[in-house]
């Protein structure tokens, strides 16, 4: 079968390629701006494996436009601040304010969820505002001169392709064959789940960091209604085996000996860690379901996943020549955790992608138009964040000595002192602390992807 539709050219066919967080977010945003859109993922039933996921203001910010507040609020949380602590005794070494202090300075929340609610919420309001989603459609070919894809089921010829295919982007090797693709860092982490009972202490009010020489721990609640802690624990790659397939299970006790030196309160959090929750909800052709399946990986045992962190080094350009196919999210800017913002990333690129197709701005600009000035706002900034959360990485990854200066350099964050503390770490020569840089944090958590479209129109108009 060939699927295409005919429109005036205010209103464009947009294919899109995965059906992820900024597959979804991107059919979202698209079909708010009145654009016909098509969503192809590869699974039968797209499984949302994972746990918590962190939304920074400026994502807030982009769903609270898109009308998912009322729906997504009773999924968050909305921590208070996040809190460093020694590992081996939870001493305080410092914390940094988020709610409200997000609203106060940046005008949106943070947010912590559950990333399976967070894409059956999506998933449901693109399905709503009337975007099609065909799963176990995967994509066999791409003619980006067309542009087309063909998948196992049809061909679709439309004017636009946005490929927001993941890490291992297909769609990616297709356009730069001879980019060297994901690189695997040195970090690995753990994720897992701990059930927490309702009204649990204050602590599950924070996002909390354990600092350890070379390893480290975060958690923060998630579920409101249902509450779970979420842990990521970070620690260096042990395998020196490069055929070694990542994620791949880990026993329990292999995670508790790794984390032997900590406190007595993460060790006891340890033995009653779950497997990260793919089971919370599918996708499927006729809609959410639930489902107790557990996860790939995890065994009855109840191993725990052991992922390898990956970044993507820069691309030469985020769209085909004519501009017809593009990249989105992880497969444009793949980055490090550690400045909370993949995901986040992935929601202004939608953002900002349907404001310069927005009817008006597409009549003036044309669709090769629309993908540069895409190109323009967004690439520079998704490489800075990928940077600096690279920089973060070699902070919270200090040991020895190092880990002990650094502790004591993160101990002035009293009172206003986190403010100045990336200056000191910088200063210090132990890396990057971007958490504990006002300016950087400004400059990540202050953006407003419209406004920034709005900025980079008006140059457009003067030049023209």
């Amino acid at each position: 079968m060939d699927e295409t539709h005919g429109q005036d050219a205010a209103v464009l066919d947009i294919v899109i390629i995965g059906a992820g967080l900024g597959g979804l977010s991107a059919a979202v945003a698209l079909r708010t701006a009145g654009h016909h859109v098509t969503v192809y993922e590869a699974a039968k039933e797209s499984m949302t494996a994972g746990a918590g996921i962190q939304i920074p203001p400026p994502s807030t910010r982009s769903l609270k436009e898109w009308g998912l507040a009322e729906t997504l609020e009773p999924f968050v949380t909305t921590p208070e601040q996040w809190t460093f602590r020694h590992y081996s005794d939870d001493r305080l070494l410092g914390s940094i304010p988020l709610n409200p202090f997000c609203s106060d300075r940046y005008g949106s929340p943070w947010w912590c969820i559950h990333r399976a609610d967070y894409q059956r919420i999506l998933y449901n309001t693109a399905l709503s505002l009337g975007a099609t989603i065909h799963l176990d459609h995967p994509v066999t070919s791409l003619d980006s001169v067309l542009p087309a894809i063909t998948t196992s089921h049809t061909t679709h010829k439309a004017d636009l392709i946005i490929a927001s295919d993941g890490l291992r982007s297909p769609t990616r090797n297709h356009l730069f064959p001879t980019h060297p693709g994901p690189l695997a860092t040195n970090i690995c982490a753990y994720r897992a789940l701990v059930p927490l009972a309702p009204n649990s202490p204050p602590a599950r009010s924070t996002v909390e960091v354990h600092l350890g020489p070379s390893l480290f721990t975060l958690s923060y609640p998630i579920r409101p209604l249902s509450p779970l802690q979420n842990y990521v624990l970070g620690h260096p790659l042990s395998s020196s085996d490069p055929t070694t397939r990542f994620p791949r299970p880990i026993s329990l006790p292999t995670v508790a000996k790794e984390y032997a030196s900590f406190s007595s309160s993460i060790r006891s959090k340890i033995a009653h860690f779950k497997p990260e929750d793919a089971s919370s909800f599918f996708l499927s052709p006729r809609g959410p379901k639930s489902s107790q399946a557990p996860p790939p990986g995890n065994d009855a045992r109840g191993d725990i996943l052991e992922w390898r962190l990956s970044s993507l080094p820069p691309l030469p350009s985020w769209s085909s020549p004519n501009g017809k196919v593009l990249l989105l999210g992880d497969a444009a800017h793949a980055t490090l955790p550690f400045m909370s913002a993949g995901a986040s990333m992935a929601v202004e690129d939608a953002a900002c992608l349907a404001s310069l197709l927005a009817a008006d701005v597409l009549t003036w600009l044309g669709l090769e138009g629309a993908v540069r000035g895409y190109e323009a706002i967004r690439k520079g900034r998704a490489e800075e964040m990928g940077r600096l959360s690279l920089g973060d990485a070699g902070s919270w990854g200090l040991g020895g000595e190092e880990a002990g200066r650094r502790d004591e350099v993160i101990k002035e964050m009293g009172g206003e002192g986190w403010k100045g503390v990336g200056r000191r770490v910088k200063e210090e020569g132990m890396g990057e602390w971007n958490f504990g840089d006002l300016g950087v944090m400004d400059w990540a958590w202050g953006y407003d992807v419209l406004e920034d479209v709005k900025g980079w129109l008006e140059r457009e108009g003067r030049r023209r």
